[in-house]
């Protein structure tokens, strides 16, 4: 059976250490590409961004957004998506040149991979380098949970009919319920599971429902499924966010700008809005600045 929406479902394996995610994106992706016109290398590996940001953003109490970023001296220039504490996700790509011969893998293995998490309550962002160490973005992922945070995870990504679905496991440092297991028994546990993902996953279609799926790659498992959760598209640009961009850049250089081309246009890339500012537009943009200091 068809499962229309784009779903979230956190899980875990009973009486074991391991926690599970899984993802369908299927609308939310269309959204946020429908205006990007992305070959279909591109488009594979936005979309495998996509999953990957929305899988680790489960597995973080956060209240902000996690952006994946990756970047490169090669034809790919620019390969993000950002994903907040309420799954809004966007993404884009930025290129030049003939690209459409390349693998996903082969797109960003010269490149430098940056995770930045960002807590509305926290003074500055973390930022994380990813090593480029792997066949693909769920191995450079990996790679850097094992490193940077000690926990053992594992992700595995896939597409089928322009339909995109991604499965995250971690075992957990700690957990009351398998604390007095033997510590052979979780070991032989964590590799199963990971067997049974690793042989099944490819072969499950994104169009079943989560708990099919599971039921399917993990059939000796007892698993218990949380509700699901629901991603969509979601762009943060705004207008005062630009507005506060014009006072960065500041008022001389704006000015400069409006003599040159007699407005300013910004675009937002993610979601193709276009804000456009006539001189007394930008004027106001500065007053107001000064009034809200004087206050």
């Amino acid at each position: 059976m068809q499962n229309s929406k784009d779903t979230l479902h956190r899980f875990i394996f009973e009486d074991t250490d391991i926690r599970g995610n899984y993802v369908r994106l299927n609308h939310t992706i269309e959204d946020a590409t429908q205006h990007q016109a992305l070959p279909i290398n591109l488009h594979m590996a936005l979309g495998e961004l996509m999953v990957a940001s929305t899988l680790l953003v489960s597995t973080l109490k956060l209240e902000g957004s996690l952006t994946l970023q990756i970047q490169t001296n090669g034809p790919l220039k620019l390969l993000i998506a950002e994903c907040n504490e309420n799954l809004g996700i966007r993404g884009t790509v930025k290129w030049s040149g003939p690209i459409e011969s390349l693998s996903p893998i082969d797109l960003i293995k010269e490149g430098r991979f940056m995770i930045t998490l960002i807590q509305k309550k926290a003074k500055s962002p973390y930022q994380g380098i990813v090593p480029m160490e792997g066949n693909s973005i769920s191995e450079l992922l990996e790679n850097y949970m094992l490193r940077s945070e000690q926990i053992q995870t594992k992700l595995w990504i896939d597409a089928q009919d322009g339909i995109f679905h991604g499965l995250l496991i971690q075992k957990l440092p700690f957990n009351s319920r398998a604390e007095m297991l033997d510590p052979n028994t979780t070991k032989n546990t964590w590799e199963n599971i990971v067997a049974s993902a690793t042989q099944s996953f490819k072969f499950v279609h994104p169009k079943l429902k989560a708990p099919e799926i599971l039921q399917t790659i993990f059939p000796s498992e007892t698993i218990r499924l949380f509700d699901p959760t629901f991603p969509k598209f979601a762009c943060s640009c705004s207008k005062k966010s630009v507005e506060n961009m014009l006072r960065l850049i500041g008022k001389k250089e704006c000015k400069s700008i409006i003599e040159e081309q007699s407005s300013i246009t910004i675009h937002c890339d993610f979601c193709n809005e276009c804000y456009k500012y006539s001189e007394d537009e930008v004027d106001f943009v500065f007053n107001e600045s000064k009034d809200s200091i004087k206050h």
